[in-house]
């Protein structure tokens, strides 16, 4: 009888792979991409700051805080780590 849920459930732990492994790799290029633009937040925050328009520059400091790895990246990362959970428990069956 197991044999035959891992044949069933075969299918969907090699989609999860596959969806992993290309998550992964989306991450990285996006994780550097929001880098570049928190290394830009920053330096406009800095620019606001000397020019006394702190109010931009409390919030050109949020958002390069919401890009940094930190932020937006660390929830994709949460997320593949959850999909990898699931492929693993499938995988155990």
């Amino acid at each position: 009888m197991s044999w035959i849920i891992k044949i069933i459930l075969f299918p969907i732990s090699l989609v999860l792979s596959i969806l992993t492994a290309f998550l992964t790799f989306l991450l990285g290029i996006g994780t550097a991409l929001l880098y570049l633009l928190m290394i830009f937040c920053i330096f406009g925050a800095i620019a606001s700051f000397l020019q006394k328009e702190v109010t931009i520059g409390i919030e050109a400091l949020i958002i390069g805080f919401l890009v940094s790895p930190y932020g937006i990246p660390m929830v994709g990362a949460t997320v593949i780590a959850f999909l990898q959970g699931i492929n693993e428990a499938i995988k155990s069956i």
